[in-house]
């Protein structure tokens, strides 16, 4: 889909209890939360701006005020529930159009309900790549 590099995901979650590392990031999407997120701005580089709409490992934050202060970064939430629908229609013809990924459908696995929980460890263990569907019919 056009990656340069694929990252572990064990260097997006620093354990090292600093509040600044290296400057990585020019921009980051936060989907996780919890010390990924933490991660995220603690790595981003001066200027740089930090986006958060989930929180699949954990709703909380701590960090210091530094990344903030001396490097000069913003926190954005991100929340599709007040989006008024005007933008919502712009973004998703976006989508639909000009920022449609190429060959999405190359790297989907479809399955059943009752094999799940496979899945589902599989995925807890990074060992899945691209997207799974859950098919409740078969």
């Amino acid at each position: 889909m056009g990656a340069k590099n694929i990252i572990d995901r064990n260097e997006l979650d620093d354990k090292s209890g600093r509040p600044l590392v290296k400057g990585r990031w020019a921009g980051v999407i936060d989907t996780v939360g919890g010390n990924v997120l933490t991660t995220a701005i603690k790595s981003t580089k001066y200027s740089g701006s930090v986006t958060c709409c989930g929180n699949v490992a954990s709703n909380e934050f701590m960090t210091s005020v530094f990344p903030f202060i001396l490097r000069g970064i913003t926190l954005y939430g991100i929340d599709s529930v007040q989006c008024p629908m005007d933008l919502r229609l712009k973004v998703w013809n976006k989508i639909s159009n000009e920022w449609k990924i190429k060959n999405l459908n190359e790297n989907i696995d479809e399955v059943s309900l009752e094999d799940l929980d496979t899945k589902i460890d599989m995925i807890l263990k990074g060992q899945i790549k691209g997207r799974t569907i859950v098919n409740l019919c078969i």
